[in-house]
């Protein structure tokens, strides 16, 4: 009985804190237009998935509290004036204008292709 509720208890934690990371990757796709915005730089493409469940799919945004907007910013006007594909990872959500947005990380992940 104990084993039994150890096992659950452990299942338990593995499915909420996984539900709590909730997240995933970006694919790469090439980006339509950029919009700046006093919060962060907005990539639109087509396709975009939507890891965290946003209220919108049509954007991603790099936020502009990033440790490396500078650096990611340039990379990311570089993939678009060249039409490259842009791929990363995204962990969260955030709010503008009434909606909710995947945000990507400026480190680590972001890629152009």
């Amino acid at each position: 009985m104990l084993k039994k509720l150890c096992v659950t208890i452990t299942l338990f934690f593995a499915f909420w804190s996984a539900s709590a990371d909730a997240g995933g990757p970006l694919t790469a796709r090439v980006i339509d237009r950029l919009a700046f915005n006093s919060g962060g730089l907005f990539l639109y493409a087509s396709g975009w998935p939507n890891p965290n469940s946003c209220t919108r799919s049509d954007a991603i945004v790099l936020l502009d509290t990033d440790i490396n907007y500078d650096k990611a910013y340039a990379l990311i006007l570089t993939a678009f004036a060249s039409g490259k594909m842009v791929r990363g990872y995204s962990d969260g959500c955030t709010s503008f204008d009434g909606h909710t947005y995947n945000t990507i990380r400026g480190f680590k992940y972001l890629q152009v292709e």
